[in-house]
């Protein structure tokens, strides 16, 4: 496999015989050269795909799992009424806001969160209305992603995070960390998030890869690592692990695969999956560890 400049674009070349016949097969690269770190990268990636391996991360066997979950899922929502599907949407928002808060540090029972959302009371002796109102955004944030029809760009993600923080801390609701200009720290982690003044770029840099390096990816691949990706900019000064959730759920709305809810029990594997994409730079463990809490997802 080598490297080769066609008509002002740099390509990958690779010769193989078919039949007996020799032929080439190229893959665009773009029109400059990528550092080599990235270009090997890129080879690894053409290899697979000559291979036969069609996606970046997922084997013939994860694929056939994946799929088969989303047909299930499929047929089983086929088959209920309008009231039993809302129904259901409901229970996965209330376990889903109840872990995605308790996950950002939210002191509040699963309990609790069931009687602010379902039954619209609030707990007896919980005085915290702060909280409240954080779970009643968060529910409207699951609402807004099934209901958006656009593409990812910065005002929806901005938008989400108007969401979350309206009504409680409005001061940040909506505003990067540019426009704060304030840095942040993650504890329990050596890992470092851009400083304010990188956000504008490193957003830049994450729609150009969500718009171009992005074909090759199967919708759960992609729905990880936006959420790995958007999680380590931490664009916002607060929230930014909430705004990664719903985001990697509204890639697996949008192609009507099934929602992913990660749950308090399992914060250490959690983090420890961040953690290889974070410090070691490696996806890979990231992306298989959604595919599991992905296949553990209750269709019903």
């Amino acid at each position: 496999m080598f490297v080769r400049k066609i008509k002002g674009y740099w390509v990958l070349v690779h010769s193989m015989r078919v039949n007996g016949k020799g032929i080439q097969r190229t893959k665009y690269i773009g029109k400059k050269l990528p550092p080599q770190k990235e270009l090997e990268a890129l080879k690894k990636e053409f290899k697979a795909e000559l291979n036969g391996n069609r996606y970046k991360y997922f084997s013939a066997e994860d694929i056939k799992q994946i799929e088969g979950k989303k047909r299930a899922h499929a047929e089983e929502t086929r088959k209920q009424g309008t009231a039993e599907r809302e129904k259901n949407l409901k229970e996965f928002m209330v376990r889903f806001t109840y872990d995605s808060s308790k996950l950002s540090g939210i002191q509040i029972t699963l309990r609790q969160t069931s009687l602010i959302l379902k039954d619209g009371i609030v707990p007896k002796g919980f005085k915290n209305l702060k909280t409240v109102k954080e779970l009643e955004n968060h529910e409207k944030g699951v609402v807004a992603i099934t209901k958006y029809k656009g593409t990812l760009n910065p005002g929806f993600i901005k938008k989400l995070h108007r969401i979350l923080f309206a009504g409680v801390d409005n001061e940040i609701a909506g505003k990067l960390r540019s426009e704060l200009q304030r840095n942040v720290k993650i504890a329990g982690t050596p890992y470092t998030p851009p400083k304010w003044g990188e956000i504008e770029k490193e957003l830049k840099e994450f729609f150009k890869w969500y718009q171009k390096d992005t074909k090759g990816l199967h919708p759960l691949e992609l729905a990880a690592l936006v959420h790995a990706r958007i999680i380590s900019l931490q664009p916002f000064l607060d929230g930014n692990s909430r705004v990664s959730r719903l985001l990697m759920n509204w890639v697996l709305w949008k192609k009507k695969y099934p929602l992913v809810d990660i749950e308090i029990e399992d914060l250490e594997n959690y983090y420890n999956a961040l953690d290889h994409y974070q410090i070691e730079h490696n996806e890979e463990p990231f992306v298989q560890y959604i595919k599991k809490k992905y296949l553990k997802t209750n269709t019903e």
